[in-house]
């Protein structure tokens, strides 16, 4: 299968690098320095003006574990809303319950307001839950196309058993993409290793 680098930006010089290098796709964000915020709408309409754009984009507020209440709730669905007529293929988003469990309820809520033509992320929060074949299962229900882990508390080069588990379990249930400091370095290594095709790095096709 054709390999998938998705390069995690948030400015136009990285916007500009990641397509100068022919990054399949890439993640816009802002605040990266916090695990990555809601980007804003200028940033957004530069980085799907380029022909054949690829762009998928966080949604998020604050750094809060992936906890959420109604008040970030509302944040959360007008953030989705803003966007829902651009050019961007998907959102990014994850939510969890204090329990680090997959906030199903809440999960079901952001992705009413998900137009038909764009497809959802969950991120590396998935990396907190516990129970990932549950979780897998609870995703795959809720119709998130991929999930973006680095297969556990390390990098994910030092997960290879573990991704190698994830992607046996999540066949043709759910799409995985590897992060955590993935790079133009290791990447090649990680798919000869575990069989999986895309991956996402700050330093990967910028």
């Amino acid at each position: 299968m054709k390999i998938i680098r998705e390069a995690c930006v948030e400015t136009k010089k990285e916007i500009d690098s990641a397509y100068a290098k022919n990054a399949e796709r890439i993640e816009l964000c802002s605040h990266l320095d916090r695990g990555g915020y809601t980007p804003t709408p200028s940033l957004v309409k530069y980085s799907t003006s380029f022909k054949n754009s690829n762009v998928l984009i966080m949604i998020r507020r604050k750094d809060d574990n992936f906890v959420t209440n109604k008040k970030d709730m509302a944040k959360l669905i007008k953030d989705i809303k803003t966007f829902a007529k651009s050019k961007i293929k998907g959102y990014v988003f994850g939510l969890l319950t204090k329990e680090n469990k997959v906030d199903v309820e809440n999960m079901k809520k952001l992705m009413n307001y998900v137009p038909a033509n764009k497809y959802v992320v969950f991120h590396m929060a998935f990396d907190l839950i516990e129970d990932k074949k549950e979780a897998i299962d609870q995703l795959t229900q809720l119709e998130v196309r991929r999930i973006l882990t680095k297969g556990g508390n390390d990098i994910a080069i030092n997960n290879i058993k573990s991704l190698i588990a994830l992607k046996k379990y999540a066949h043709e249930k759910i799409e995985l993409v590897v992060g955590g400091k993935v790079s133009d370095d290791n990447y090649l290594i990680i798919n000869k290793k575990t069989g999986i095709n895309q991956f996402h790095g700050r330093k990967l096709a910028c």
